[in-house]
């Protein structure tokens, strides 16, 4: 069953430090970031690649990360460039090419062999990361949530976010159903977006990381999540 959790708590988040004294640690929840981490590409360029528009949408995610763009507005603009793209569209461009980053099935058995509840978090769409969440048995996904006429996409609007930490609200919302502490999560993400999933975590891995966040994290793996398996096993 698709498991989807849309935002609706505030949240306040602290840090918790890995001591040096503290070797092994029980892993209960991964939260993992998407377009970077889990795939090597960022999926909305290629979606909005196969339309035409693969520059404007960079050109609003780099404006973005450059600070130019507040809030929500360049994730919005980028959605919409997708209007009139149905899910069967968009299953067909990704089962093409997944873009699966190496070690990708490898890490993704290792949280399955443990019983560790995984929850895919992004500002990407729904019916991207259903795809995923089918493909990798992911248990739980946080996304952007665009107005949908049966299949095609119609559009977003910031009506469709709680706030712009929507998808820390929601991850929160997963953790108060299991009772899970900060003491039993780990995350994986690559970018400074994804910090404040690392303040929510107990040890956090920063892949091929970008910008500063491989400051916030316990440590670092390149291309290969085959390395992160290797952190985890050692870990618990």
């Amino acid at each position: 069953m698709s498991r989807v959790l849309y935002p609706v708590l505030e949240l306040t988040v602290l840090k918790s430090s890995l001591q040096a004294d503290e070797v092994h640690m029980e892993i209960k929840v991964a939260l993992l970031d998407f377009d970077g981490t889990l795939v090597t590409k960022d999926v909305l360029d290629v979606l909005c690649k196969s339309i035409g528009k693969e520059k404007e949408s960079e050109d609003l995610n780099a404006a973005f990360h450059r600070g130019e763009l507040v809030g929500l507005e360049g994730l919005i603009g980028r959605i919409n460039f997708l209007k009139g793209m149905t899910k069967t569209q968009i299953s067909e461009i990704l089962e093409s090419e997944s873009f699966l980053r190496t070690g990708c099935l490898e890490l993704m058995n290792f949280f399955k062999q443990h019983s560790i509840i995984t929850i895919l978090v992004s500002g990407n769409i729904i019916p991207i990361l259903e795809y995923y969440q089918q493909l990798l048995s992911i248990d739980y996904i946080v996304g952007s949530k665009p107005q949908m006429d049966d299949e095609t996409i119609v559009g977003i609007d910031e009506s469709a976010f709680s706030s712009k930490s929507y998808k820390l609200d929601s991850i929160q919302v997963i953790l108060k159903e299991f009772g899970v502490t900060s003491k039993n999560i780990i995350a994986l993400g690559d970018s400074p977006g994804d910090k404040g999933m690392f303040e929510l975590s107990h040890y956090a891995i920063a892949v091929n990381p970008k910008g500063n966040i491989a400051d916030s994290a316990d440590a670092v793996v390149d291309e290969n999540l085959n390395e992160a398996v290797t952190l985890l096993e050692e870990l618990i």
